[in-house]
């Protein structure tokens, strides 16, 4: 098991001795849905940024033009950064590769990237 992955065991390890780990569930599966719903919370307020953006700047087609270029190619790249956070041979799956914590690893760093692309768009709307 690559070092991230026992970093981030452990890490959630020690949310659930601190006690917040309890707002995820104490199974797998609630915290795999808690992680989901945080993915998509971070999905809607990136969306909402995006657009906020989009239609302050609206008088200037240039910047709009190419904010939506870039955030296609972002996507794209949040896209393949993740498989290479989580690598798989072709025909690989992914929970018998990584377990069952998969799906809250990698809606969690999809939550981490997005975030970060929040308060890029965030520091947009600040300029």
């Amino acid at each position: 098991m690559p070092m991230r992955h026992f970093t981030l065991l452990f890490t959630i390890a020690g949310l659930s001795i601190s006690g917040v780990a309890e707002t995820w569930g104490q199974t797998q599966l609630e915290m795999n849905a808690s992680a989901e719903a945080d993915l998509a919370a971070a999905h809607a307020k990136l969306n909402s940024l995006y657009k906020k953006v989009l239609s302050t700047n609206a008088d200037n087609q240039q910047f709009c033009s190419d904010l939506k270029e870039a955030q296609r190619t972002w996507l794209k790249y949040m896209e393949f950064h993740v498989k290479t956070l989580f690598p798989l041979k072709e025909g690989q799956d992914p929970r018998s590769m990584y377990g069952s914590i998969y799906p809250l690893e990698l809606a969690t760093a999809q939550t981490e990237m997005i975030k970060a692309r929040c308060k890029e768009l965030s520091e947009m709307l600040q300029n």
